[in-house]
């Protein structure tokens, strides 16, 4: 369940679902002003208070790059096909990245959609090959449905000479899993509880409108 920890990036989901539900375009600020309403709060000047409080230390419980505290870093070979995935194709923004050490340097960068922050390093000693990402969030059918339209359209071999996007896969944990495996060997596993009540409390990945 979301806390207020969670606002800006409630402020996030809230936005792109005015823009996409209502074609009402509001500026994050204002999106944060309702956000701390949803919480009783007067504004967010009072909540942002509160998001740099920690109960045991009373300091900020985030990282200098992302409200995440938790950032898996993983391994890529090739900057521009690690945006071509994971920001042309699964819709990442790429919040910062370049040359890690200066010009000739190997890339280093954070990419992020919501509830989700992944780091990405052609930097061999950082993180290796093959890792999983588990990630979870509700609207998987029309997430899928989405990722088949893009990979259609724009012809992208992702999974080498066939072009098609992995089923969703039955879990006996009560989820149900969309696997996608990066052009480096890196897993991202899409989760989605089977329970329908728990889909209010997650990321929407999709400009579907959730029923």
């Amino acid at each position: 369940m979301r806390t207020f920890r969670d606002a800006k990036a409630m402020a996030k989901v809230l936005r792109a679902e005015l823009r996409d539900r209502c074609q009402v375009e509001l500026p994050h600020s204002a999106c944060l002003e309702i956000v701390a309403r949803q919480f009783g709060l007067d504004n967010y000047n009072i909540l942002s208070a509160k998001l740099h409080e920690s109960p045991r230390t009373g300091t900020a419980r985030r990282t200098p790059f992302s409200e995440e505290t938790t950032i898996p870093v993983l391994r890529v070979f090739s900057e521009e096909a690690a945006k071509e995935f994971y920001v042309d194709f699964l819709g990442f923004t790429l919040d910062f990245g370049g040359p890690a050490g200066g010009p000739g340097t190997p890339f280093y960068g954070q990419v992020s959609r919501a509830g989700a922050t992944l780091h990405l390093t052609e930097q061999p000693y950082q993180a290796g090959p093959g890792s999983t990402v588990d990630i979870w969030l509700a609207g998987l059918d029309d997430l899928r449905q989405e990722l088949v339209t893009y990979v259609q359209v724009k012809n992208y071999r992702l999974w080498g000479p066939a072009i098609w996007v992995p089923a969703i896969e039955e879990a006996p944990w009560d989820a149900r899993l969309l696997v996608l495996t990066d052009p480096f060997g890196n897993h991202l596993r899409l989760s989605e509880p089977k329970d329908p009540a728990a889909h209010a409390f997650l990321p929407h990945w999709t400009a579907v409108a959730p029923a």
